[in-house]
């Protein structure tokens, strides 16, 4: 097993944090249930299907954690790799422009969102390095970040058709056409660039410490890279 250089971050996301605790509790409570029902305990049904959908969610949480990949980001002084269990991407640094937590105005104010943006330089640096699994579940999980950008930043408009009708066809910088899941993928990034001001997002939950903190960790990485280059 070869072992990661001292230049390289591997970051363990926070979203398998206490995922044998969840099933280990969903065992238990399947065993509970069991006992139960095995020595004609005299409890109430409304508490037998309690202890079983109690059981299941846990299973179900438990199981959904372990799936995560262990590491969801490698980072080193040349590239950023993200990984999810339906693919990854990689991109150079020089694709990024820059990253922070995408911001919505809410009244007066503005809240941050639970994500890691990267405003990239060229879409297509992306979509030659992104798996078409993790592309197409990208565009359905982000959804509710464009439902999310166009009810606060684009509160005048009625009529969001053009936000939601995505074309399956697509011009890039380099006059390159794409098509299909390639075409819908470039087009929702640069509705969302438009909206949030980042053209990929991650959730918090991928990370290994609170958005903020993790901001500062990867703005200090991308500052020191060039010494290790």
């Amino acid at each position: 097993m070869s072992t990661p250089s001292p230049l390289q971050r591997n970051i363990s996301p926070s979203a398998r944090q206490n995922a044998l605790t969840f099933c280990l509790l969903g065992v238990l409570f399947f065993a509970v249930a069991m006992f139960c029902w095995l020595v004609e305990a005299p409890l109430a049904p409304a508490a037998f299907g309690l202890l079983w959908i109690a059981s299941a969610v846990l299973l179900f949480l438990g199981i959904a954690k372990l799936l995560e990949p262990e590491t969801s980001f490698i980072i080193t002084p040349a590239e950023i790799t993200y990984s999810h269990r339906r693919g990854r991407w990689t991109l150079p640094w020089e694709a990024i422009t820059r990253f922070d937590a995408p911001r919505v105005h809410r009244g007066l104010n503005l809240e941050d969102l639970p994500y890691l943006g990267f405003r990239l330089e060229d879409i297509e640096v992306l979509l030659e390095r992104i798996s078409p699994r993790l592309m197409s579940h990208v565009i359905v999980e982000q959804r509710h970040l464009l439902a999310l950008g166009l009810r606060y930043e684009r509160p005048d408009l009625s009529d969001y058709s053009q936000y939601y009708d995505i074309p399956e066809r697509f011009i890039g910088r380099s006059g390159r056409e794409y098509k299909g899941l390639q075409a819908m993928f470039a087009v929702r990034s640069q509705q969302l660039r438009e909206l949030l001001g980042y053209d990929i997002y991650i959730h918090a939950s991928a990370l290994d410490r609170p958005l903020d903190e993790f901001i500062q960790h990867l703005r200090q990485l991308q500052s020191s890279r060039q010494q290790h280059l």
